[in-house]
């Protein structure tokens, strides 16, 4: 989805019932990244903030089945879908991508006048695990302008690095279609990106996971004990098995379940999971667990509303 770049910041806007939509492009030459797309309600007071970076912006000339950003709209708050990386799959190895997302935060909040208190950010897989990151980032202190999220959401995303990949080297011979592309890419992208293996650099993984299972500190999984998360996901496995020739132990569930835990044991009583049951589809109407299907919007906005502060 390209557009015209002869400007700083080429804005693009449309008009809904309950919201405006507006594309920013920080770098005239590059509509690729380091981008945003917002979705602003139209009253023109913002509430909160939603943040959620993807791989390439949504084109709004598409319909959509989903409705999260109408439904923050209607509730006063804006959705922010970014671009912080050009690397596929980005899940946050290092702080360069959650620096940039830091400062287009900080320029759209400015900009709108949004409470820093209310800042929320979530996404799908991959884009769930960067939520989380960020989280992390952002209480360890490294947020540049003192950024804390308000709350997290996640649908499915894979939370251990270490346990991804023995994951895909393992098993990728009994795997099926998505899961078997998965891994193909998961071999390649995480040696690139953190130095080797997990046998070779298991320190390295751990540092660059949401949570780890192999410390029994539960790793990173520290950082967010006391911010509020929620989690969705599916294990059918029946569907897992059959379509994806996976165990549990191939699937997030494994990740969300063991992070989940380790979160309550460390004293989180903000850590919520909502195990699905036949709602994962595409966009096709197939079968698919690994769906963001799986996620009841309404619920995730009111739980987002009892977060505002």
């Amino acid at each position: 989805m390209r557009r015209p770049l002869f400007l700083l910041f080429f804005l693009a806007a449309r008009l809904s019932i309950a919201q405006t939509w507006e594309y920013v492009y920080r770098d005239p030459k590059d509509s690729t990244l380091n981008c945003y797309l917002k979705f602003t309600p139209a009253s023109g007071t913002v509430n909160g903030l939603i943040v959620r970076d993807y791989s390439a912006l949504p084109d709004t000339a598409k319909a959509s089945p989903f409705r999260l950003q109408q439904l923050a709209a209607e509730k006063g708050i804006m959705t922010l879908y970014t671009v912080t990386s050009g690397f596929f799959p980005e899940m946050y190895y290092d702080d360069s991508s959650p620096a940039l997302l830091d400062e287009i935060i900080r320029e759209v909040m400015t900009m709108h006048r949004i409470p820093a208190q209310n800042l929320f950010i979530g996404g799908m897989s991959a884009s769930g695990t960067r939520a989380l990151r960020y989280a992390q980032y952002c209480e360890q202190g490294k947020s540049k302008y003192g950024h804390k999220v308000a709350g997290v959401f996640a649908a499915d995303p894979p939370l251990d690095l270490e346990r991804f990949y023995n994951s895909a080297k393992n098993n990728a011979g009994n795997f099926k279609k998505g899961m078997l592309e998965e891994a193909g890419l998961i071999l390649k992208a995480f040696p690139e990106k953190l130095g080797g293996t997990p046998q070779e650099k298991p320190e390295r993984y751990r540092q660059a996971s949401v949570y780890s299972r192999a410390d029994s500190s539960g790793g990173n999984a520290r950082l967010l004990a006391k911010v509020p998360v929620i989690l969705f996901h599916e294990p059918d496995m029946e569907w897992w098995t059959e379509e994806r020739g996976a165990t549990f132990f191939d699937i997030n569930s494994y990740d969300i379940t063991g992070f989940a835990g380790k979160l309550k044991a460390l004293g989180s009583e903000k850590i919520e999971v909502v195990t699905t049951t036949g709602k994962g589809f595409d966009r096709q109407g197939n079968r698919n667990c690994h769906s963001w299907t799986i996620v009841d919007e309404e619920y995730l906005v009111k739980w987002i509303l009892n977060q505002l502060r």
